[in-house]
Formats: C-alpha cells, structure tokens, sequence
C-alpha cells in the first residue's frame, strides 16, 4: 500500500471516533428537546392543579426530569 493509501486509512480510522461523539451528541439533544417538551407540560399542569398530593407527585417528577436534563448536558459539555 501507498503511503497515502495508510494515511487516509488512519484518518477515518480516528474520523469514526469523532463522528460516534457527533453522533452520540445528536441522539442526547433530541432526547434534551423531549424531556424539555414533557418539563413545560408538567409545569403547566401543575400551575392547574388544586390537589396538594397530586402537586407534591408532579414536583417530584420535574425535578427528576430536571436533573436527567441537566445530566445529558454536563456529557455534551464533556464530549465537546
């Protein structure tokens, strides 16, 4: 093989690790974007809500929404 037949193995050879992060970065936003439609909603339907029990059951679910978001940004942060 040529030299530049290896080199340009070796460069899609590390392109591919780049391109599974951009990959994997792509997959997390769109799950950011779900989990950001669901937090809008929730809050939504709390501001509705007249029952304390029913209130208390939807805070615990945004702020578990809140802290799985705040999770899939700190690894894109990470992997940029």
């Amino acid at each position: 093989m040529s030299k530049k037949k290896l080199l340009k193995i070796l460069q899609d050879f590390f392109n591919a690790d780049r391109r599974e992060q951009q990959q994997r970065v792509r997959q997390i936003k769109k799950v950011l974007k779900k989990l950001k439609v669901k937090e809008v909603k929730l809050k939504e339907k709390m501001e509705l809500c007249d029952d304390v029990d029913k209130m208390t059951a939807l805070q615990q679910e945004l702020d578990i929404i809140y802290a799985q978001r705040m999770k899939g940004i700190k690894i894109i942060k990470g992997i940029k």
